[in-house]
C-alpha cells in the first residue's frame, strides 16, 4: 500500500475517533434503530469508493501530462476525503466497521493506472472514472430507495450532487482524452426503445410504440417483426416492473 494512502487512513481514523469531524452526523447515537443491510453496504461500498478515488486522484496528479485530468485530479482527492471524513464518523457512530482498503477490483484498476503509458493514462483515467462514478450514483440511489438509517440517508444524499458534479466535469474532459461518452447517463444503444416505465433521461425513437408485459425494466432493440414481439430487456436499476412488446408505429 503506498505510504501517502495509509497515512490519510490513519488521519481518517484519529479524526473520526477524536471528533473533531463537524456535522450532521455527529449527533448519531451508539445505535440506530433504523439501521439495515442497505445502510451498511452503502456504508462500507462508498467508502471503499472514496479511498479508491482519492488513491486514483493521486496517481493522476504524478503521472498525468495534462493540467486539465491534474485539477480534476485536485478536486477528487478534495471532494472525497471531505466526504470520507464524515462518512466514517457515522460508522463510528453506528458501529459499523469499515473495510481498510478498496475491493479487488478497484485495486486492480489503481494497478492499471500506475501501468499504463503516460500517452494512454489520461483515456484510461477519465474513462474508469466514468465508471466509477455511474457505479457511485447507483450505490447513492440504492440507499435512498432502500435504506433506513436518516443518518445513511444524509450522507447518500450529501454524495449525490458530488458525483453528478464529477460526472459532468468528466464528460467535458473526456473529448481531450480521447473519450467518448454517451450523451445521457443511462442512454440505450441505438435503436434502442424504452420501456413503458417513463425515464427523465431518455426517449424512444420515433415510429416506435411500446406496450407492458410482465418482465424487467430495461431497454430493448426493436427486432424487424412488424407484428409485435416481446423482446429480451437489458436491466437497468430500479427492481421489478414491465418490459416491453415491441411493433410497428403507427
Amino acid at each position: 500500500m503506498p505510504k501517502g494512502d495509509l497515512t490519510m487512513r490513519r488521519i481518517i481514523a484519529a479524526l473520526t475517533f477524536a471528533g473533531l469531524i463537524g456535522g450532521g452526523v455527529a449527533a448519531v447515537g451508539a445505535t440506530d434503530a433504523g439501521l439495515n443491510a442497505q445502510d451498511r453496504l452503502f456504508l462500507r461500498s462508498a467508502h471503499q469508493g472514496h479511498l479508491a478515488e482519492i488513491s486514483g486522484a493521486r496517481i493522476a496528479r504524478q503521472r498525468s501530462t495534462t493540467t486539465s485530468v491534474r485539477d480534476l485530479a485536485a478536486r477528487w482527492i478534495a471532494d472525497h476525503t471531505a466526504l470520507d471524513l464524515r462518512l466514517s464518523q457515522a460508522a463510528v457512530a453506528l458501529d459499523v466497521v469499515l473495510p481498510a482498503a478498496p475491493d479487488a477490483a478497484q485495486e486492480a484498476v489503481e494497478a492499471r493506472y500506475r501501468a499504463a503509458a503516460v500517452a494512454e493514462f489520461d483515456e484510461l483515467w477519465v474513462s474508469t472514472q466514468i465508471t466509477a462514478h455511474h457505479r457511485a450514483s447507483a450505490l447513492v440511489e440504492a440507499e435512498l430507495r432502500a435504506g433506513s438509517s436518516a443518518a445513511v440517508k444524509t450522507l447518500a444524499r450529501e454524495l449525490r450532487p458530488v458525483v453528478a458534479a464529477h460526472h459532468r466535469l468528466l464528460a467535458a474532459a473526456a473529448p481531450a482524452a480521447g473519450v467518448v461518452v454517451p450523451a445521457e447517463e443511462n442512454a440505450p444503444p441505438p435503436g434502442a426503445v424504452r420501456t413503458a416505465i417513463p425515464t427523465p433521461r431518455s426517449a424512444p425513437p420515433p415510429g416506435w410504440r411500446v406496450t407492458e408485459s410482465p418482465g424487467t425494466p430495461g431497454w430493448t432493440r426493436p427486432s424487424a417483426d412488424t407484428t409485435g414481439a416481446t423482446l429480451s430487456p437489458i436491466p437497468i436499476p430500479g427492481g421489478p416492473g414491465p418490459s416491453l412488446t415491441v411493433g410497428a408505429g403507427g
